[in-house]
């Protein structure tokens, strides 16, 4: 299947891009001003990113919440990273930016299956990256 972010998205779209990604925003926004960043090269998983990539992502986000807290007036903003075999059919590596505001029910409706997990387990392995 041919990935929308690397061939579907026209010059029109692009709000703003660094050197590794591009900014739009989401065709089916959560909030107004929902954007996305989507890494320019076609990488499935966050951990593909080299350390440069992961600085200049983190600067971009940083850029476009200090911008949605002075045009927009938010409370906050939600930052959802999609990766991995999660992800829609046709997509790579991106980022959500979502306004967000007090009582704007983001979490109210979400919905979803818990599964079991190996809870102790990643305890365990969480406490020792700290060492």
């Amino acid at each position: 299947m041919t990935c929308i972010f690397c061939h579907s998205i026209t010059a029109a779209q692009i709000l703003t891009e660094t050197p590794h990604f591009k900014v739009i925003f989401d065709i089916d926004p959560i909030q107004q001003g929902h954007v996305l960043i989507l890494s320019k090269e076609h990488l499935m998983d966050l951990r593909e990113l080299s350390e440069v990539q992961l600085l200049e992502l983190h600067k971009l986000e940083k850029a476009i919440i200090t911008i949605f807290e002075q045009e927009l007036l938010v409370d906050g903003v939600s930052v959802i990273q999609n990766n991995g075999a999660i992800m829609d059919e046709g997509t790579h590596f991106h980022v959500h930016l979502v306004p967000r505001y007090k009582d704007d029910n983001f979490w109210t409706h979400q919905i979803v299956n818990q599964k079991e997990a190996a809870l102790e387990t990643v305890k365990l392995r969480l406490k020792r990256l700290a060492k």
